[in-house]
């Protein structure tokens, strides 16, 4: 039996024989592109060269890509657990040929591999084409000799039936596809002998997707044939994996078994009950996407790609409590993801600590979120009973779903045994909503594709040329050579250079600005950007043109000072994360950064505010650092597990090649870093920290800046101390003991002012009593009175309630520009059923405002002061009515 490393490795060997780059997985969390939630697809990472958008030095790839599906139109999350295929988090075999081979290569090298080396039964393979797809039929069934019997023509776009055609949106590239399908026989429970593309069963299983793409759709449908005609796979490899193990579910293969064992055995459960194996394939499943996804940077939260975490764990953990888990268990549980999957992934095994954390720390805030929802329910199956319909409501079924994660069939089940039933109509109401809104957010766009890229002899993709050569760690400007360029509109294009000194945003650290001359043409560089082939600069026109270029000759020269300031804050951030670590503990690594020219950011994993104190011995810390003037080691080109041996970091979610560059401040700071540094710590001059908050659970975020804007905030705060100085008439060291007299002596004039208002006020409620008018023999007092503020109006209606002894009390004022009404009740008149609350909402809508509180003491507000007046005349009315 080939396990399922095996074939993975098979799989990506089979193709680097054939001229393939291995191009490592893609982080689940997208790098650059808004339009995803999460990496769905293996084509994800090149959907800039298949829109032609850019160019690398390979035209042929293959890889093993993490997957989320869990919204949009690919979103499972609702059949995993039930059935053996369906996952939130899978693993994408592909290859890719980016304007090289074509079809019949594509063809037959899937059918060797799943025949040849996976050794599958060539009889027990079909094929689906689409309908007008004649090449794909021709290469299966004569060049490769599949039975037309076996080959089936799918799909009909005219028709919107789009099976068999895939397109990456409403518009753009566009192509017909071929798939290959496993008959697993009638024997199947749910098996039955319909054919291929008729039948909804499990028995004809989809492996591979061969994507030729071929076509640009425009906004009217029509399609139009593209110059640079593509080649898009990806087959799953848990579903390959199911079929070489011999087994009908993917969760019989050794990619979940250890993960299912260890809950069988933590649970005590039996994985042959129907409904305890459910729970266990669905805390399986969960547990493998949670562990990944984390291990990439994400975190649960409450919007976005973190509400989507936060409901897989929610799912996974109330499972767990079906199966009679009381205590947070998945943190533990990742841990057999990581020793199962991390020989491949590396990332797991460096994040694990961090990984058990973010884990555990949701897990812990469920438990009591879930205990909630159980009395949720409770208090919903009163209500039930109290309305007499002994029913919950769709809405209600929907607020547990959605707010404490309980399904749709928990809260069934739980309704049964009270003798209850469920609006589940209602609830698929709810969700289709729902589901409509996560369509609408996770659909996705292509982005403005601008024009294509116009390659000059030797620069286009596929030439004998390295990639574009950075050499800005040593230079800051540079003879080039223009090697392609692409119109952006509104005045601005892309170009490539080669070399080039301008560093490409990546790691936080935003691209260089400068300027490329030579030619008569003169380009200000606006900003620079990674591409598949190197750095490329947007850049806009000020002198010449691009086109008809006498010599491709040129001279790029880097913003020398935004580039040092740049640098004196990358540098700085490595000393702060180090100062944290050695502070904090390990667990405050990385959680993301942003340096520029004028400051740095920060953000790192830690669950507490950090206090003044300790922020002053972080900043003095680093600040001891940069007057050693140590040298800032840069080591390039380390094999990745010589710079793990070294002991350096990197950040959760950041991908690194098999090759990385290391920045080392000896003794003090190792990290994986690609960014621009200073060659000595003396340069940053100072760092100044100058906030500290929250950015997430479990994120905090500190700011800073150094250099000039260090000594520019240093003399601000200098010139603000000496204007106060002179202000106080002290001395700087004398500025806190004189605020704090001056603060005594406010506090002193502040009660002795509180006590004369007392006394005014209660001069005038006095006077305001004297003039109250009898209502069906109860006292009314209402009065328009003046008063400079809410605490006084509110005092004064105290006083009144004191004053009345039996009565009610109306009080209308303007404060800032607004109406107040407030009402007081004595107690034996609220004992009468007379109360404020149902007084003030009467007079509230003669004012046109709002209104409530409790039945002693009630206030109003409205815009339209000059209606105070009517409600003080119709309060008299209103009192009679309470009191009839």
């Amino acid at each position: 039996m080939m396990t399922s490393r095996e074939i993975r490795e098979a799989f990506l060997e089979f193709f680097r024989e054939r001229e393939h780059e291995f191009v490592p997985s893609a982080a689940l969390i997208p790098q650059g592109d808004p339009t995803l939630l999460f990496i769905n697809a293996g084509m994800n990472q090149f959907k800039s060269l298949l829109l032609g958008q850019e160019r690398r030095s390979y035209k042929r790839a293959t890889n093993s890509q993490k997957c989320m599906r869990v919204s949009g139109k690919h979103n499972d999350l609702e059949a995993v657990g039930r059935d053996g295929r369906h996952h939130t988090f899978f693993e994408m075999l592909g290859n890719w040929s980016f304007g090289d081979y074509y079809k019949e290569d594509a063809i037959k090298w899937a059918w060797e591999f799943l025949t040849d080396v996976m050794g599958l039964d060539a009889g027990k393979l079909l094929i689906s084409v689409y309908k007008d797809d004649d090449d794909s039929y021709r290469i299966w069934n004569e060049v490769v000799g599949v039975p037309a019997d076996r080959i089936h023509r799918l799909g009909d776009i005219e028709q919107g039936d789009e099976e068999n055609f895939w397109s990456m949106g409403d518009t753009g590239p566009c192509g017909p596809c071929t798939e290959i399908h496993f008959d697993q026989g009638p024997g199947l429970a749910n098996g039955d002998d319909r054919p291929l593309g008729q039948n909804d069963s499990d028995r004809y299983l989809e492996i591979w997707n061969l994507v030729f793409i071929q076509y640009d759709r425009d906004e009217s449908g029509a399609l139009s044939p593209l110059p640079l005609q593509s080649v898009d796979t990806g087959m799953g490899l848990e579903r390959l994996a199911a079929l070489k193990q011999g087994v009908t579910s993917n969760y019989g293969t050794d990619l979940f078994t250890p993960i299912l064992d260890w809950v069988a055995a933590e649970s005590g459960c039996d994985r042959s009950d129907p409904e305890q194996r459910v729970s266990m394939q669905v805390i399986a499943d969960h547990v493998r996407a949670l562990t990944f996804t984390v291990a990439d940077g994400g975190r649960p939260g409450n919007d976005g790609r973190g509400y989507v975490l936060r409901r897989i764990l929610r799912r996974a953990a109330r499972h767990g409590r079906q199966l009679g888990f009381t205590e947070p268990f998945l943190w533990r549980c990742a841990d057999v993801v990581i020793d199962t999957m991390g020989d491949h992934f590396r990332e797991l095994p460096d994040a694990a600590e961090h990984i058990r954390r973010v884990i555990r720390t949701e897990e812990e805030r469920f438990n009591e979120t879930l205990d909630r929802g159980l009395q949720r329910f409770s208090e919903f199956a009163k209500d039930a009973e109290a309305r007499g319909d002994r029913r919950i409501t769709g809405e209600q079924a929907f607020m547990l779903h959605d707010t404490f994660g309980f399904p749709l069939d928990l809260t069934e089940v739980m309704a049964e045994e009270g003798e209850l039933s469920v609006d589940a109509e209602g609830f698929a109401t709810h969700m289709d909503e729902q589901r409509a809104r996560a369509r609408a957010a996770g659909k996705f766009r292509t982005a403005d594709r601008g024009e294509s890229w116009k390659w000059i002899s030797g620069g286009e993709p596929g030439a004998d040329r390295d990639r574009v050569r950075f050499v800005g760690y040593d230079t800051m400007e540079t003879d080039t050579r223009l090697v392609g360029t692409r119109v952006l509109g509104d005045g601005e294009y892309e170009v490539s250079i080669d070399p080039t000194p301008f560093y490409a945003e990546s790691g936080g650290q935003v691209g260089d600005r400068g300027r490329i001359e030579g030619q008569g043409l003169v380009l200000e560089v606006l900003d620079t950007q990674p591409g598949g082939g190197g750095p490329v600069s947007r850049v806009r026109i000020i002198e010449g043109k691009l086109e008809g270029l006498d010599s491709l000759e040129l001279h790029a020269v880097v913003d020398a000072e935004k580039r040092r300031a740049t640098m004196r804050n990358h540098t700085a951030t490595h000393l702060v994360h180090a100062a944290l670590r050695s502070r904090l503990g390990e667990h405050a690594t990385q959680a993301g950064s942003q340096v520029n020219e004028d400051k740095l950011r920060f953000d790192f994993h830690h669950d507490a505010a950090l206090g003044r104190e300790l922020l002053e011995t972080i900043e003095a810390e680093v600040n001891a650092q940069v007057l050693t003037d140590a040298s800032v080691r840069r080591h390039v080109d380390v094999p990745i597990d010589d710079a793990r041996e070294m002991g350096a970091v990197g950040m959760f979610g950041e991908k690194y090649g098999d090759h990385v560059q290391v920045i080392e401040v000896p003794g003090y700071s190792i990290e994986f870093c690609g960014g621009t540094h200073c060659e000595q710590l003396g340069q940053i001059g100072m760092v100044r920290i100058t906030g500290e908050s929250a950015v997430g659970a479990g994120v905090r975020r500190i700011e800073g800046v150094t250099g000039a804007g260090a000594i520019e905030l240093a003399r601000n705060e200098h010139r603000l101390v000496r204007d106060l100085a002179e202000k106080l008439s002290a001395r700087p060291d004398e500025i806190p003991a004189r605020i704090a007299s001056l603060q005594d002596e406010l506090r002193s004039l502040q009660q002795q002012l509180d006590v004369a208002r007392k006394a005014e006020a209660g001069d005038r409620v006095a006077d305001l009593i004297a003039g109250a008018q009898q209502v069906e023999g109860v006292k009314l007092v209402a009065n328009l009175i003046e008063v400079p503020d809410r605490k006084t109006l509110m005092g004064m209606a105290d006083e009144l309630r004191e004053g009345l002894g039996s009565g009610v009390g109306v009080l209308a004022a303007v404060v800032d520009g607004k109406g107040a009404l407030l009402v007081v009740v004595t107690d034996d008149l609220v004992g009468r059923g007379i109360k404020a609350g149902d007084l003030v909402k009467d007079l509230a809508t003669i004012v046109g405002g709002t209104g409530g509180g409790r039945p002693h003491l009630a206030q109003a507000g409205t815009k339209d002061v000059d209606r105070l007046g009517d409600a003080l005349t119709a309060a008299p009315r209103i009192l009679t009515g309470k009191l009839g």
